[in-house]
């Protein structure tokens, strides 16, 4: 009887520990499941909604939906949480430089205070894109609707227009320098700069879906241009100051936009290229402090 009852013990145990481990098993497998979900391809921290509704303080703050403007179940998109522009540690203050990536949401947030500070007469002659539009042109679903967009911001008036790149999960800054100029011109300013702070990951990589994006635009907005002249655009990638860590890269871009905007000619040439984007433009003490001033 003892031996009966031992036996029926130990298969009682048997029949649990399976039970418990088929459970686990089921968890590990939802859980990698969702996992897969939230993969996107263009951007780890890439947010599709207010695109039409023009989100920043450029469009009057009016703020799009994804279903209105792609016609799609937002449900469906994967996303990842959105971080906090600050985050509070001990003491109250403020990190000045996030340990974590900027999403497009906290930058773009960060840019409209840069933007902000400058007055009406500096920023007569700057442009800016929204930080997704470049990786929303990227997708042939939302390509046309990109270029709409950027039609409307009239950017061929502008001396230069800052165009915030995120791809991979990494910022650049391009800079389109005088666009609108005349055909007739002998000057040469007409270029493109990028800039970014790491250069082992080969920025010249972006060159043909930017060349293709150049294209398009000036299509877009009905100009005289030839594809010919336009192939001829250089795109310029000056030596600038590298960032020591894989997180960085976003404050990075912001800091380039600001220091550009105090510094840039009216007139851009190749003669005076690279001008103050060199490898000691600014230190790293000068760029934590731009960072905590932006938290505050």
């Amino acid at each position: 009887m003892v031996f009966d009852l031992v036996n029926s013990v130990n298969q009682k145990r048997e029949i649990v520990l399976a039970c418990v481990s088929d459970l686990v098993y089921s968890c590990r497998r939802r859980k990698k499941t969702k996992t897969v979900k939230e993969v996107i391809e263009i951007d780890p921290q890439v947010h599709f909604a207010n695109q039409e509704g023009e989100i920043d303080s450029r469009h009057g703050g009016a703020v799009g939906s994804v279903d209105s403007i792609f016609q799609l179940n937002s449900k469906s998109i994967p996303r990842r949480p959105r971080t906090k522009c600050k985050r509070k540690f001990k003491g109250g203050e403020a990190l000045s430089r996030s340990k974590e990536k900027l999403n497009s949401q906290v930058f773009d947030n960060y840019l409209a205070k840069i933007w902000k500070s400058f007055s009406k007469d500096r920023k007569m002659s700057f442009a800016y894109l929204d930080s997704l539009w470049f990786s929303l042109y990227r997708n042939a679903s939302t390509k046309d609707k990109v270029l709409s967009w950027i039609n409307k911001e009239r950017i061929f008036t502008k001396a230069y227009v800052f165009v915030p790149i995120v791809c991979w999960g990494h910022w650049n800054l391009l800079i389109f320098c005088h666009f609108g100029e005349n055909l007739q011109s002998v000057t040469e300013s007409r270029c493109m700069l990028l800039l970014d702070s790491l250069e082992m990951a080969n920025p010249r990589r972006l060159e043909p879906e930017i060349r293709r994006f150049v294209q398009d635009i000036y299509k877009t907005g009905d100009r005289p241009e030839t594809k010919h002249l336009i192939s001829q655009i250089p795109l310029l990638v000056p030596k600038v100051p590298q960032q020591k860590d894989g997180t960085e890269c976003g404050n990075f871009v912001l800091y380039f936009i600001k220091l550009f905007l105090e510094l840039a000619p009216d007139k851009f040439s190749m003669e005076g290229y690279p001008y103050f984007m060199k490898k000691d433009w600014f230190t790293f003490e000068e760029l934590d402090r731009f960072c905590e001033n932006l938290t505050r």
